[in-house]
């Protein structure tokens, strides 16, 4: 199993950028995403909401152990102890 500690893991899961870009085409027509967008996703550490679903459904195309789960969690803001 791939370890995802971040999104930049999540895009790195895939050989190379332009891969995912293509993928998402694949599951999603129609779904305008460039190659410089997954490089900028990679390099601020979020991908936009609406990409959410698209990256989930590419992720299930190539096999990965991807869940919507995972991919809210990378997104959440850390939680500090209380104590």
């Amino acid at each position: 199993m791939e370890a995802i500690s971040s999104i930049r893991d999540l895009v790195n899961l895939w050989p190379t950028r332009s891969s995912l870009v293509d993928d998402l085409g694949k599951t999603s027509p129609g779904l305008k995403v460039t190659t410089p967008q997954v490089h900028k996703w990679a390099a601020n550490g979020s991908i936009p909401a609406k990409y959410h679903f698209p990256v989930l459904m590419a992720a299930r195309l190539r096999g990965f152990s991807v869940t919507a789960d995972r991919i809210a969690e990378l997104h959440a803001p850390p939680v500090e102890d209380a104590a």
